[in-house]
């Protein structure tokens, strides 16, 4: 039994300035700079090789803060990976630069921004393309060919959001996701 007046387990959280900061901004700026560390790790070292600890080396912080603000390591990779969506789709989207593009010139357009992306910083692409090979690490055992499994599945999902569209988007979403997710347990049966 525990008493009243025993400490919490639970570290208080900080709610006033200091140094003039407040404390979410605080908060905002660490997570921010795990972000990098997370960028910087992942990017190089790859998702498998990297632990918390290298993180908070390269962010300068303990793991407190750390689990402040990511729960674990795949949260925060996540996060790195949707940051990065989210930067690659501001330069992706259609700009007023050209008043009436054709279709295949916002194609180009699109795909020479993305490739772009990936070259300049290739921290990007080994983080942006990794998925496959972190949901299953281990395919070359069973003989199986990242490169030809990621084509596959890139094919298989790409026809099948075509024929929807062109059906008229008449399944919902949640059947669609469904048979999307066919494809991939197939992959995860082995």
């Amino acid at each position: 039994m525990t008493s009243a007046l025993a400490p919490s387990k639970r570290p208080a959280i900080v709610t006033r300035p200091y140094g003039g900061v407040k404390a979410e901004a605080r908060r905002q700026e660490r997570r921010q700079r795990l972000l990098a560390a997370g960028l910087e790790a992942f990017g190089h070292h790859g998702y498998h090789h990297t632990t918390v600890r290298n993180i908070c080396d390269a962010a300068g912080l303990t793991e407190r803060y750390f689990y402040e603000s990511f729960k674990s390591l795949r949260l925060l990779f996540d996060a790195v990976h949707e940051q990065l969506r989210d930067e690659l789709a501001r330069l992706t989207l259609p700009t007023s630069e050209q008043p009436h593009p054709s279709p295949l010139q916002q194609v180009e357009a699109s795909l020479r921004a993305w490739l772009s992306f990936l070259q300049t910083d290739p921290r990007r692409a080994r983080i942006m393309l990794i998925l496959l090979k972190l949901l299953h690490p281990n395919l070359s055992r069973h003989g199986i060919e990242l490169e030809l499994t990621a084509a596959s599945l890139n094919g298989a999902l790409l026809s099948l959001a075509r024929t929807w569209a062109q059906g008229g988007f008449v399944y919902g979403l949640d059947v669609m996701v469904r048979h999307c997710m066919l494809v991939l347990h197939g992959l995860a049966a082995l």
